[in-house]
């Protein structure tokens, strides 16, 4: 059982980590490759029938699965994989490989190459579908999508991360933005963590669709999230394959651990805002332990701003089907950012992982607020909105990833949904409504607060609203929002007293918060004439453009 949630209150800031107070069973480990020879795997040799390998590429020495031990170097040498036959959902695989010194074409003036493959399908081919945890030299753990799709995250300025292979990639705790993997995306140049000579440990951690860990040597190399077929569906099982490519390599001591379901949280991504001087913002993450059996909830922050955030929960464990809660704060620093860091519940296998952001302002209005691109990174919408600068263009059509749409319709079943994401323009209350295509009327839908019981209101990320989810009628409709200055419309050729061309902008929207979006827009208002477009921000859902 856990403990009573009024014995004791935990608080965590930075790194601190409270040991569990019982003894959890853990899965056993389970080994894959037995030292002796390949039972339990099949070899694909390029060009040939599968487990045909009449050059005897792969052969087991020393208790390790030796790659091209007797090529000749001066000759050309196919690629391959060896796939082993079990199907696997959740699990952290674990092995130790090392580079040899022989090198073929056609990569032998090239890195020496390799791989580790998971969730792979169709592996009677040398690149099956799959999510490929790179083994390359100095590139080891790093993020290839073959023929599949997820989310991984970007380092937002690209030329001040390492060289190396692909997109720059960077940890979401250390201020990563999120992308949306296509075919072939690689996401790369992290910090090096492998050794060229001697064994490296390679490890993944991965649960079902949900999450994935690559660990280089005990450091967490990358992480991706919301895996998915490429052509749409969750991927969430498949076989464990190794390559050959070119560069004689070793693999050994290749273990599996079937993992539990972990901890469920309500979110995998908490965005907070807060102003210096002004009330300290808070969140809340709800856990909840699946298992009939109790688990570790130790709480733990790591990133490149931790000191900015705190955390706190009544528990260190959770009981078998107990729920909790965790409250974060987050305490803004000096100079205004965005703010990145991570909270582990748990631990790396049967915990959850939750990306903390942070938007602090220095003070009120004016140059002080985020640009929109810095509003849409810390809510983990995967867009490019235009520009990083808080002034965007008024007069273009379009920027960015912006639709030029008017009009929408609603797209299914249910109500129109409506979520205020920011506000950052004078206090003061705000409507929000519709206006039916060729009509005048404004029908309003709800309204953003004014300041005077939470003095930020107007500043900050979620504001305070009263906006339900509607019913519009069948025609189509345009959004309007009524603010200090004038009204703002989504429909450009409406009447209106602004001196600017383009008073909102459209933006579609396919991930938000930590999930997948289908009918979802960004619907962004201007309500003065800088072009910052993040006086009043809303994710509306269920809808469509109108034809």
């Amino acid at each position: 059982m856990c403990l009573v949630p009024t014995l004791r209150l935990l608080t965590i800031s930075a790194v601190t980590v409270f040991h569990p107070v019982v003894s959890h069973a853990a899965p056993e480990w389970k080994s894959l490759f037995n030292g002796k020879d390949l039972t339990g795997w099949s070899v694909t040799i390029d060009k040939l029938p599968q487990d045909q390998d009449p050059a005897k590429l792969v052969q087991v020495r020393d208790g390790a699965i030796h790659m091209y031990p007797d090529a000749n170097p001066d000759l050309a040498a196919p690629f391959g994989v060896i796939t082993s036959e079990g199907t696997y959902s959740r699990f952290h695989l674990a092995l130790e490989y090392r580079w040899l010194e022989k090198k073929f074409a056609p990569r032998k003036d090239k890195l020496r190459d390799a791989g580790l493959l998971y969730y792979a399908s169709n592996t009677g081919k040398i690149w099956p579908s799959s999510v490929e945890y790179q083994i390359q030299e100095g590139d080891s753990g790093d993020i290839i999508f073959i023929s599949e799709s997820g989310v991984s995250w970007l380092h937002p300025e690209p030329d001040l991360a390492p060289p190396g292979q692909g997109e720059a990639g960077l940890l979401p705790e250390n201020g990563g933005i999120l992308q949306v993997a296509k075919n072939q995306t690689y996401f790369g140049r992290f910090p090096e963590h492998d050794n060229l000579t001697g064994w490296n440990r390679a490890e993944v951690i991965v649960h079902a669709d949900e999450s994935a860990e690559h660990i280089l040597n005990g450091h967490v190399r990358s992480r991706l999230a919301n895996i998915r077929h490429l052509q749409g569906g969750v991927l969430k099982e498949g076989k464990i394959c190794l390559q050959l490519e070119g560069a004689e390599i070793q693999y050994r001591k290749i273990e599996i651990r079937e993992l539990d379901e972990p901890l469920r949280v309500d979110k995998t991504l908490l965005s907070l805002s807060a102003v210096k001087d002004q009330p300290i913002r808070n969140g809340t993450i709800t856990v909840k332990n699946p298992l009939d059996r109790p688990v570790s909830a130790n709480l733990s922050i790591i990133g490149k701003d931790k000191d900015a955030f705190s955390a706190y929960a009544p528990v260190m464990s959770l009981g078998a089907g107990e729920s909790t809660q965790v409250t974060v704060s987050f305490r803004p620093p000096s100079k205004a950012s965005r703010c990145s860091a991570g909270l582990r519940i748990g631990t790396q296998e049967e915990g959850a992982f939750v990306v903390l952001q942070g938007i602090g302002l220095t003070a009120f209005e004016g140059e002080n607020e985020p640009p929109l691109q810095t509003i849409v990174n810390a809510l983990g919408i995967p867009l490019n909105v235009g520009g990083v600068e808080l002034k965007l263009d008024t007069k273009a059509a379009t920027i960015g990833d912006g639709l030029a749409v008017s009009y929408f319709q609603k797209a299914g079943n249910g109500k129109v949904h409506i979520t205020p994401l920011a506000r950052f323009s004078p206090p003061g209350e705000i409507s929000l409504g519709i206006v039916a295509k060729g009509k005048t009327t404004l029908i309003e839908i709800g309204k953003l607060a004014d300041s005077g019981v939470v003095a930020d209101a107007h500043q900050c990320l979620f504001p305070p609203a009263d906006i339900a989810d509607y019913e519009p009628a069948a025609e189509s409709f345009a959004f309007y929002l009524k603010a200090h200055h004038y009204t703002s419309f989504t429909d450009p050729a409406l009447p209106t007293e602004a001196n600017i061309p383009h008073t909102a902008r459209i933006f579609p929207v396919s991930h938000f918060g930590g999930r997948v979006c289908d009918h979802a827009f960004l619907v962004c208002f201007e309500e003065a004439s800088n072009g910052d477009y993040q006086d009043a921000v809303f994710l509306i859902e269920n809808i469509k453009p109108a034809p």
